[in-house]
C-alpha cells in the first residue's frame, strides 16, 4: 500500500510518574484505590503539564514485549457479560466480560490516551488506550464520550506519590475497545445524557465545522452520528460524501470507497463519487479497480481535469505492474529525506508464490531468467519516513498497527506472514470485523514485524558511498519479498530505491526454480551464521555452502579454518589498508603465509564450485596491501583470489597478470555458486587499475565492463562506478 500518512513519531516510553518497577503478576482484588475526585486531581495536574509543554511534541510508542503477550478479544461487545469497574482484578484480562464506560476527564496523550472513565455504578478508575491511530478519535477519546472496553486487562501501572499502587485498565490491542453511538441501546441509563445534538442537519453542520478546523477524526464522529439519526434517506448521500471525503484526507481507505460508493444517486452527479472511490483504490494499490472507478466517472464527466489525471496517473502503475518498465535514474533523482515513498506500481509477474519443499511458503519463477534479469520490483506495503536506528522498528510497528486499523483489507496479506513462535495459539478471526474494525493482535503484529521486516537505507546506491551515513537505516515490510526464503548464496540480490524493493537475478535461475535472498550478510564461519538464523528466525540453513561446511567438512578442518582466520584478523585489527598506506613487508609476508595456509584448509573435493568465505577478509587485505605499493602483479593475483573467494569461477591462469580472459563472463556460470556484494565489484575495479598500470588497456576495460554490471546488481540499476570515490 502507498503510505501517505506520516510516520508516528517514536520516543521512549515512561509512564505518567515516570516509575519503573518489577511487575506484580499475581491475580487479585486492588488493595487501596483512589476516591473520585483524587483520581481527576491527579490527572488534571499531568494534562495540564502537557497543556504547557511545547506543541507537536512527539508522542511515543509503546512497543509490545513478547514475554508478557495476551491474546486480543474477538468477542463483540454484545457477546461479554457487562461487569462494574468495582469487579476488575488485578493482573486479569476478565475473558468473557466487559465494561460500557463514560469517559469523564480529558485524555492525556503519551504513549497511549489516558482518561478517567466511571461506570453505570458510579465507579471510576483510569483507562490507557493504545495503538490507536491519529485518524481516529480513540487515539484521544473526548470527555462525554462513551466506550466499551471488552475483555478488559488491570493491571498496576507502578506506584504514586505516596507510595500507593497506581492500577489502570491496559487496552494494548486497538479491537479491543469501540466507541458506542450516543444512540446506541447498549449503554446504561444512569450514563445516557442524551444525544448532544438531536438532528442529522446538526450533526453535519458539526462535521462541517470540525472539517473546516481540520480536526478530520471530528469531523468523521460526526458525520457518522448524522447518519445514525438521519430519518431522510435522501440526505444521506451528502453525508456519506463528506465523510468519504474525509477518510480520504485521513487514509482510510477502505472506508472512503464504501462510503463513496454508497452516496450515489443515479443522476449524473456520481462522478464524484467514482472519482473519489477511484483515488481510494490507488491509495491502496488496487490500481486494475481504480482505474475501473476512474473510467466511469471519465464516461459521467469527460472533461475534468482532474479526473483525467488521476486516471492517466492509474494507467502508468498500470504500465508498471505489466511490464516492469521503470526509469530507475529518474526515480532515484526524485528521492530525498522527505520523499521515500514513490508514486509506482509493483512487478511481481515473473513470481509467483508457493509451498516450498524448504519450509513454510516460497517464491518461484514464473520464466527464465539470466543474471541481472529484473526479478521483481516491490512497493513497501508499510514503510515510515524513520531513519533513526533506535526508533525505526516501533515506528514501523506502530504504522503497521495503525494502518491495518484504518485499512482492513490489508489484513490478508499481512497476518498471513509468520509471526515465530507464540506463546498462545493464534486465533482465526484475526483480521476480521468485530463491532465495526478489525481484529488486531499488537504481539503478533509485533512479532511478523520482527521476522519479516528489511533494513532500508535511502538508497543502495548512497550507502555504497564512502560517505554514506553508517546505521542510517528504515524498516519497511514488503510482503511479497517476506515469501522468499534464505540461503548464503542465494540467486538474487536486493537493492532499495526508498520505499521501492528491487530483486535481481545474479545467476541463470530456470522457470519453476525456487528464488532465494540473504537475509542478513552472511557470517564467514558456518556455525556463528547459522547461530544467527536459529536465534532470529529458528531455522538452520541448508544452503550448498552450509551443506557443504556443516555435513561434509570434517569438524577438524573446520577448527582449523576457525584458527587460522583467528590468526589473520588477530594481525590485521579487522582493518583493510587505505589506498596511501604502505604496510611493512614483514607483515604482508605473514599475512600472505598464514592465506596459503588457510587456503589448503579449504577441502578442493568440498569447495571445488563454492564460496570460501573464511579466505574473503584476508584476501582482501592483501589486495590493498599490494596496491598501496604499487604492485600489479600481485594486486592481480590477489584481486582474482578475492573473485574466486566469493564463489566466481576464474578461468585457469587468470592470477597471472599475461592472461588474457574475459572478467564479465564470470557472472553467467551456470554451474558455480557465487556470492555478490559490493566488495566484488571494488575487487573488479582493483583489477582495472592493476591492469592499467601495466599498459594493458583491454584487459583493464573489460574488468570496468564487469565492475559497472556487477554495480548494477548491487543497486539495482545502472549507476557510474566514480560513486563509489565520493
Amino acid at each position: 500500500m502507498a503510505v501517505v500518512l506520516p510516520s508516528p513519531p517514536v520516543t521512549a516510553s515512561p509512564g505518567l510518574d515516570g516509575v519503573v518497577t518489577k511487575p506484580d503478576t499475581t491475580t487479585r482484588a486492588p488493595r487501596v484505590k483512589p476516591t473520585k475526585e483524587d483520581l481527576l486531581k491527579t490527572h488534571a495536574v499531568h494534562v495540564q503539564k502537557q497543556a504547557n509543554s511545547p506543541e507537536n511534541a512527539p508522542r511515543p510508542v509503546k512497543q509490545p514485549n513478547l514475554a508478557l503477550a495476551y491474546p486480543a478479544s474477538t468477542k463483540s461487545i454484545r457477546e461479554v457479560d457487562i461487569i462494574p469497574l468495582s469487579q476488575l482484578e488485578v493482573n486479569s484480562h476478565h475473558r468473557g466480560s466487559g465494561l460500557i464506560l463514560k469517559v469523564i476527564s480529558p485524555p492525556f496523550l503519551g504513549a497511549g490516551a489516558v482518561s478517567i472513565v466511571e461506570d453505570e455504578f458510579g465507579n471510576v478508575d483510569k483507562i490507557s488506550i493504545y495503538n490507536q491511530n491519529d485518524s481516529s478519535i480513540l487515539s484521544g477519546v473526548p470527555e462525554g464520550c462513551i466506550i466499551g472496553v471488552k475483555e478488559p486487562y488491570y493491571t498496576i501501572n507502578g506506584k504514586n506519590a505516596d507510595g500507593s499502587e497506581d492500577y489502570m485498565i491496559c487496552v494494548d490491542h486497538p479491537s479491543d475497545v469501540t466507541l458506542i453511538r450516543f444512540t446506541d441501546p447498549i449503554i446504561p441509563e444512569p450514563l445516557r445524557l442524551g444525544p448532544l445534538l438531536k438532528t442529522a442537519e446538526d450533526w453535519k453542520k458539526a462535521g462541517d465545522t470540525a472539517f473546516l478546523e481540520k480536526d478530520f477524526p471530528t469531523a468523521v464522529f460526526c458525520y457518522t452520528e448524522a447518519l445514525d439519526c438521519a430519518e431522510d434517506e435522501g440526505f444521506k448521500p451528502s453525508i456519506y460524501t463528506k465523510r468519504a471525503g474525509t477518510s480520504l484526507i485521513l487514509g482510510r481507505y477502505d472506508s472512503a470507497k464504501e462510503d463513496a460508493l454508497a452516496s450515489r444517486t443515479g443522476t449524473s452527479t456520481d462522478w464524484k463519487a467514482y472519482y473519489t472511490a477511484g483515488r481510494a483504490c490507488y491509495g491502496l494499490c488496487n490500481y486494475s479497480e481504480s482505474k475501473e472507478y476512474l473510467s466511469k466517472a471519465l464516461e459521467l464527466n469527460p472533461t475534468n481535469p482532474a479526473i483525467k489525471k488521476e486516471y492517466e496517473r492509474c494507467l502508468a502503475r498500470l504500465h508498471e505492474e505489466e511490464t516492469g518498465d521503470y526509469d530507475f535514474e529518474a526515480i532515484y533523482k526524485s528521492l530525498s529525506p522527505k520523499n521515500v515513498h514513490l508514486d509506482l506500481g509493483s512487478f511481481t509477474r515473473n513470481t509467483e508464490v508457493k509451498a516450498s519443499p524448504l519450509h513454510g511458503r516460497g517464491l518461484f519463477a514464473t520464466k527464465d531468467l539470466a543474471p541481472g534479469d529484473l526479478v521483481f520490483a516491490e512497493k513497501a506495503t508499510l514503510m515510515p519516513n524513520q531513519y533513526e536506528p533506535m526508533r525505526a522498528s516501533a515506528a514501523l510497528y506502530a504504522l503497521t498497527v495503525r494502518q491495518l486499523l484504518d485499512n482492513p483489507s490489508l489484513c490478508k496479506s499481512v497476518l498471513q506472514l509468520y509471526p515465530g513462535e507464540m506463546t498462545y495459539e493464534r486465533n482465526p478471526l484475526e483480521g476480521t470485523l468485530v463491532d465495526g474494525v478489525p481484529v488486531l493482535d499488537v504481539f503478533v503484529i509485533e512479532g511478523l514485524r520482527n521476522k519479516n521486516c528489511f533494513s532500508v537505507p535511502l538508497s543502495t546506491l548512497e550507502d555504497t558511498r564512502p560517505t554514506a551515513q553508517e546505521g542510517r537505516q528504515a524498516k519497511g515490510l514488503w510482503v511479497h519479498a517476506s515469501n522468499l526464503n534464505h540461503a548464503c548464496v542465494p540467486n538474487t540480490l536486493r537493492s532499495f530505491l526508498g520505499d521501492m524493493l528491487i530483486s535481481r537475478a545474479t545467476r541463470h535461475i530456470k522457470a519453476g526454480e525456487e528464488i532465494f535472498q540473504q537475509y542478513v550478510p552472511v557470517k564467514s564461519l558456518p556455525d556463528v551464521r547459522n547461530g544467527v538464523y536459529k536465534d532470529g528466525w529458528g531455522f538452520e540453513c541448508s544452503c550448498t555452502l552450509c551443506v557443504a561446511e556443516l555435513k561434509q567438512s570434517s569438524e577438524a578442518s573446520r577448527e582449523k579454518r576457525k584458527d587460522l582466520l583467528a590468526q589473520v584478523e588477530k594481525i590485521l585489527n579487522k582493518k583493510t589498508p587505505r589506498a596511501k598506506t604502505i604496510i611493512p613487508d614483514a607483515t604482508i609476508r605473514s599475512v600472505d603465509k598464514l592465506m596459503k595456509q588457510l587456503e589448503e584448509a579449504h577441502e578442493p573435493e568440498i569447495y571445488g564450485r563454492l564460496p570460501r568465505l573464511t579466505l574473503i577478509y584476508g584476501s582482501n587485505w592483501l589486495v590493498g596491501a599490494y596496491r598501496g605499493k604499487k604492485n600489479y602483479s600481485k594486486t592481480i593475483r590477489h584481486a582474482v583470489k578475492v573473485l574466486r573467494n566469493f564463489g566466481f569461477e576464474m578461468p585457469q591462469g587468470a592470477e597471472s597478470q599475461d592472461k588474457v580472459w574475459d572478467p564479465r563472463q564470470m557472472f553467467f556460470s551456470e554451474e558455480w555458486h557465487s556470492l555478490m556484494t559490493i566488495h566484488v565489484v571494488v575487487a573488479l575495479r582493483r583489477l582495472a587499475e592493476a591492469y592499467n598500470g601495466l599498459g594493458k588497456k583491454e584487459m583493464a576495460e573489460r574488468s570496468v565492463e564487469a565492475a559497472e554490471f556487477g554495480y548494477m546488481l548491487v543497486t539495482g540499476f545502472k549507476n557510474d562506478l566514480s560513486n563509489l570515490d565520493r
